[in-house]
């Protein structure tokens, strides 16, 4: 079943969503907006959205805010992060905000004083399990998603349909299983952490014997699946959800060990040249009415608990057990599972 948005307005209007203004109020929004259109457009550097949704994002809220383009730059996280450093080394401002799957760019960034201090009135709105991100206000989560089991129906059915994590090594998927690079995608890298804990470093060597499909990116896995090049996979549940509403023969599940949470933060550069349009962006991206019905309509998870989430989508309070792992793990292990992998595969 799709999604469109009669069905989002008319959960929304049953009083499931919170009007923002009760953490934004329009004076703030206002003087924001007035404050951006002197300055006239801003840089997003986005990961965790397919292109389409990216640029959809940025005309909604050019479109809520005239006067405020939104120029969308979208890669995969560590090509956001490779091209975001070398702007900065070459001294050119061209993010002003930036968004990504690797929670360690985040500490990376604020350890070299490169983001600025800034917390929206709309993180107030967020689930309180995302709140204070950062305890000092650098970055704060945006958007986030589950990582799964997704497998084709038209080639998996009955009791061949994967349940558990380790099922991606079984022998039976041998040249079929997909799944993303972790020195491209940082949703991958978050995924292999939580790998690595639950069947330690060998997991990688088991997953390249068995002849595993390697994309780098995330949706890239998801895609292999639908195509039939592949049956199964570790990818995005919410971008699966929408291809089988959509008729592709894809389903997805959360494995019993429980699906990976894929937190994507959201942050201003100091070297921003458009402050108040990013300021104005960041408030839109965690507290607006377009944002939730955009995440509703591409089965995203909400993050604000009074947001709907569209029929068969796994909620952050329904996700027991859930895998996550700390930006602290993320900086320290990211490098870790990436030579593992790269030790495993070859490449």
């Amino acid at each position: 079943m799709q999604i469109n948005r009669r069905q989002f307005s008319a959960l929304a209007g049953s009083g499931l969503l919170v009007p923002h203004a009760l953490a934004q109020t329009p004076a703030l929004l206002a003087q924001l907006h007035e404050a951006a259109k002197k300055e006239g457009q801003l840089t997003w550097y986005t990961v965790p959205q397919t292109s389409e949704v990216a640029e959809r994002m940025g005309r909604s809220f050019s479109t809520r805010y005239p006067g405020v383009k939104v120029n969308v730059v979208r890669t995969t996280a560590q090509v956001a992060f490779q091209r975001l450093n070398q702007d900065l080394k070459a001294g050119a401002a061209n993010c002003d905000v930036f968004t990504s799957t690797d929670l360690a760019h985040f500490v990376d960034l604020k350890g070299r004083n490169l983001l600025m201090k800034h917390t929206p009135a709309a993180a107030a709105l967020l689930d309180k399990r995302v709140q204070n991100m950062d305890a000092d206000g650098y970055f704060h989560a945006s958007s986030c998603f589950m990582m799964g089991l997704i497998y084709n129906t038209a080639k998996v059915k009955g009791a061949a349909v994967p349940t558990s994590w380790a099922d991606l090594a079984d022998p039976k998927w041998s040249g079929v299983a997909a799944m993303a690079h972790p020195a491209y995608s940082g949703a991958a890298g978050a995924w292999c952490i939580e790998m690595r804990k639950l069947y330690g470093d060998g997991f990688f060597k088991k997953l390249a014997a068995n002849k595993a499909h390697v994309g780098r990116s995330t949706i890239d896995a998801v895609t292999t699946v639908i195509s039939g090049e592949c049956s199964v996979s570790a990818g995005p549940m919410s971008l699966a959800a929408l291809h089988a509403s959509k008729g592709n023969p894809v389903a997805t599940l959360a494995p019993k060990e429980g699906p990976v949470l894929i937190l994507s933060p959201s942050a201003i550069l100091a070297s921003t040249r458009r402050p108040n349009a990013s300021r104005l962006f960041m408030e839109w991206l965690l507290g607006s009415d377009d944002t939730a019905r955009i995440a509703f309509e591409e089965f995203g998870v909400p993050l604000r608990p009074s947001v709907p989430a569209a029929p068969g989508v796994l909620r952050l309070a329904d996700a027991k057990p859930l895998l996550a792992p700390t930006p602290p793990q993320m900086v320290v292990q990211i490098p870790k599972v990436i030579d593992l992998w790269k030790d495993a595969f070859g490449v």
